[in-house]
C-alpha cells in the first residue's frame, strides 16, 4: 500500500482543521460569546475595590507604514465609585492619574508638570468628562465600562468562542469579537471569578493594522488608604492648565 508523504498528510490535516474551525453555517454572532462578555462585565461591576497591573504593548505606525512597538505598564488602583489611581510607565513617558471624588490630577513625572481640575463624583462620569472636555482617554478605561450601558453591544457585528487557553498559568476561555473599525480578542478567566486576563485590539481603519494589547494581574483585596488618591505636588513641580480641547489624546500611547 502506498503511503501518503508526511508533508502531504500535514497539509491535509491543516485544511481539515481550518474548515472545521470556520464552518460557513456558523452564526456571525455566537450568543455564548456575548453571554460570556455580559457575565464578565456584571462581575466586574460587583467589585468595590481592586488593583490590577497591566503589561501593555502599543503599535505606532510611521508615515511609510512601518510599525514600532512600545511596551509599558499600567498599575491601576480603584476604590469604586470615586477613588482612582493609575500609574503608567513606558519608554516614552511616565504619568500618574489621580482622582479622589472631587479633583482629578494628571502628573507628567519626567517633565514634572501637573494639572488639576474639578471632577464629578464617579469614575464613570470622570472618564466621560475627560474624553468630552479634554480629549483624554484614561488608560484601560474599558475595565470600568464593561457591564454598564456604555458598553454598546449593538456595535458588535461578529462574535466567536475560540476555545480554551492559558494566560500566565490561569485557565481562560478565548473570545473573538468584530466591530466596524476594530477587531478585538479577550481571554476571560474560567470559574467563579470571570476576570479579563488579556485583551488584544486591532485597528482596521489603518492599513497597517496596529494593535494594542494588555495582560492583566488582579488583586481583589488591595491595601490602601484615602491618601492613595490625593496629589501632593513635589517640590519644584510646575502646575499647568489642562486645556479645554477637543483634540484627541490617548493616554494609552
Amino acid at each position: 500500500m502506498n503511503k501518503v508523504p508526511k508533508i502531504v498528510a500535514a497539509l491535509l490535516a491543516s485544511l481539515f482543521l481550518t474548515s472545521a474551525f470556520a464552518q460557513p453555517d456558523q452564526p456571525a454572532i455566537d450568543p455564548g460569546a456575548i453571554a460570556a462578555l455580559e457575565k464578565m462585565g456584571g462581575y466586574l461591576r460587583t467589585l468595590k475595590a481592586f488593583r490590577v497591573e497591566a503589561i501593555t504593548t502599543n503599535d505606532t505606525v510611521l508615515e511609510d507604514g512601518q510599525k514600532l512597538q512600545h511596551e509599558g505598564t499600567a498599575d491601576i488602583l480603584a476604590n469604586v465609585p470615586n477613588g482612582l489611581r493609575i500609574h503608567t510607565n513606558n519608554d516614552r513617558h511616565e504619568r500618574l492619574f489621580l482622582y479622589d471624588g472631587k479633583e482629578f490630577t494628571l502628573w507628567g513625572q519626567r517633565m514634572d508638570y501637573y494639572a488639576t481640575v474639578d471632577a464629578p463624583d464617579t469614575i464613570g462620569k470622570l472618564a466621560d468628562m475627560l474624553e468630552n472636555k479634554y480629549g483624554i482617554n484614561l488608560p484601560q478605561i474599558d475595565l470600568f465600562r464593561w457591564g454598564t450601558p456604555e458598553m454598546d453591544k449593538t456595535a458588535i457585528v461578529g462574535a466567536m468562542d475560540a476555545g480554551p487557553a492559558v494566560i500566565d498559568g490561569t485557565t481562560c476561555q478565548h473570545y473573538v469579537f468584530r466591530q466596524d473599525d476594530i477587531d478585538w480578542q479577550i481571554w476571560i478567566q474560567k470559574g467563579d471569578y470571570p476576570l479579563p486576563r488579556k485583551v488584544v485590539i486591532t485597528t482596521k481603519t489603518d492599513d497597517a493594522r496596529p494593535q494594542h494589547s494588555a495582560e492583566y494581574q488582579w488583586d481583589l483585596a488591595p491595601s490602601f488608604n484615602d491618601a492613595a488618591f490625593t496629589f501632593n505636588p513635589p517640590k519644584g513641580a510646575l502646575r499647568v492648565v489642562l486645556e479645554d480641547s477637543r483634540s484627541s489624546y490617548d493616554a494609552n500611547e
